[in-house]
């Protein structure tokens, strides 16, 4: 394995693990609380990672499973529109019920990090480190299996700007959690309902692109439309995020 990708793969690892916890640290002293971003670390890890995993067991394996991960167009319009549904209606029930004595606009901004925080981390962060344990055991030496072996050999193949790709991704899949928690939480603190229906559309918009996308395009234009969607989001939850009170 190159110097440069094990360079890559701990510079990705890194970025996953300081840029949530740095920013959070960065909200504490300007009035956000580590129980916003502990309840949107575990709102992520129950209701992606639980829940919707579980919707996935029942709908991919039943006899539409076969139809939908057989058309690129149907799969990331599942994938998008559950993913939008689970992860924001983690949101709307943490900032109605868990975090409703939670004062301040701020809160949003620290749910939105440790959502998207420990997403990047579990996500990429731990792939992270499952792949440079992999690749200095192959290039060790070490005895591997048939199996393993093959994954080894990929892995080492792989130039190192992909790894710091997945770095990018992340970064702007952060900005993006943060951009649904302030719509989410306009939503229930303000009496603007429909901003939550808005965030799950927005959501499943960008998984959507995302998916079909990385099927016909070049990772850098992907991550660009992605990006560019972003953007859009954030713009628009910054001018939500002036009014909140």
């Amino acid at each position: 394995m190159s110097v440069g990708a094990i360079a890559a793969m701990i510079s990705v690892l890194i970025l996953t693990t300081a840029v949530p916890l740095g920013g959070m640290i960065f909200l504490h002293r300007r009035g956000g609380t580590w129980k916003a971003f502990l309840v949107g670390a575990g709102t992520f890890i129950l209701f992606a990672l639980v829940l919707e995993q579980i919707l996935h067991s029942l709908v991919l394996l039943s006899g539409a499973g076969a139809m939908i991960q057989g058309n690129i167009w149907l799969y990331g319009l599942y994938g998008g529109l559950a993913a939008g549904i689970f992860e924001e209606t983690g949101r709307f029930l943490a900032f109605r019920y868990v975090l409703r004595n939670v004062p301040g606009r701020i809160t949003a901004l620290s749910y939105g990090i440790g959502h998207g925080g420990i997403e990047a981390f579990i996500l990429v962060g731990l792939t992270m480190i499952a792949n440079l344990s992999l690749g200095l055991a192959y290039t060790g030496g070490a005895e591997l299996s048939a199996e393993m072996t093959a994954m080894a050999e990929t892995l080492v193949s792989t130039p190192a700007g992909m790894f710091l790709w997945a770095g990018f991704e992340r970064l702007t899949a952060m900005a993006l959690h943060v951009s649904l928690s302030v719509l989410v939480c306009a939503a229930v603190r303000t009496g603007k309902r429909w901003m939550f229906p808005a965030a799950i559309l927005l959501h499943g918009a960008v998984d959507f692109t995302a998916v079909v996308s990385n099927a016909y395009l070049p990772v850098a234009a992907t991550e660009g439309l992605v990006l560019l969607l972003t953007i859009l989001a954030a713009v628009w939850a910054a001018r939500v995020y002036r009014k909140l009170s």
